[in-house]
């Protein structure tokens, strides 16, 4: 039987939960404490409907009343997880804005394994992505777009931190969050023989060319040098998107959601 969670209300800038809080803003104490941020009555609620576990919901105390604001502690509260009244003082310092969301949750982080089946799976994989609006950006489309896993390999960005979190709006609640290095990446690949799609400039077919038949990876590399050459070495198709103008590339997560929507134009099943 779940334990009710309690409520109370803090006031002070220097409270040790506020503190304890405002550590998340960095990578180092959200993988130590195992926890994140999330902002807003919509996203806090889509990750408690998808069996998120929530550790603390800040509320501004002014909007107590608010039905939404009313609706979501109580639901916070009958999970066992502690429901606190703040000021929109604590809440710009917590979210480190100036207008912050009425609502904060402090959720724990879940991570998977690469998936044992793929039938009929469109999954991602990014190598050393290291920008978080690009990749809660991303989680975004592949959410919109009915992809459900994730991998990110090597030393990519933190998918929990604020930025990332933010950008996906909510996504991230929906999308399968793996780690994984390419070595492992590439076994699994193999023992799986699924099709990988990688993206480069060398040697590759135009995107809309490529065999989209599922199940498939499609694989996006950093920001600036793009796939490793190990990691394109060992790709079964590569693809590339025409530049028509003078600009040389797209931004890393224009070019997802273009390749990913014409998967489906090609292969709606």
């Amino acid at each position: 039987m779940v334990t009710s969670g309690k409520q109370y209300e803090i006031s002070s800038l220097t409270n040790n939960k506020v503190k304890l809080i405002n550590s998340l803003y960095h990578r180092k104490y959200r993988k130590d404490l195992n926890l994140f941020v999330a902002e807003g009555v919509r996203i806090c609620k889509e990750a408690l409907e998808n069996n998120w576990d929530i550790k603390y919901l800040l509320f501004n105390k002014e909007n107590k009343d608010n039905l939404a604001i009313h609706d979501l502690v109580n639901e916070t509260k009958s999970l066992g997880a502690d429901t606190i009244a703040v000021s929109s003082q604590i809440l710009s310092k917590l979210s480190h804005k100036d207008n912050p969301q009425n609502v904060l949750g402090v959720f724990i982080q879940k991570w998977h394994r690469l998936p044992n089946s793929v039938d009929n799976k469109r999954i991602v994989a990014l190598e050393n992505v290291r920008d978080p609006g690009n990749l809660g950006t991303i989680l975004r489309t592949m959410d919109g777009m009915g992809a459900s896993d994730c991998v990110l390999l090597n030393e990519c960005t933190d998918p929990f931190s604020y930025e990332a979190v933010r950008a996906s709006m909510g996504a991230i609640f929906n999308i399968n969050i793996i780690a994984s290095n390419l070595e492992q990446f590439l076994k699994w690949k193999s023992d799986k023989n699924i099709s990988l799609i990688g993206t480069s400039l060398k040697k590759a077919s135009n995107y809309t060319k490529a065999n989209w038949k599922t199940p498939f990876v499609l694989a996006m590399g950093n920001e600036q040098k793009g796939l490793s050459d190990k990691f394109i070495n060992n790709c079964d198709q590569l693809i590339k998107i025409p530049m028509l103008g003078k600009s040389d590339s797209l931004n890393l997560a224009v070019s997802t959601g273009i390749i990913l929507y014409e998967s489906i134009r090609k292969n709606p099943n």
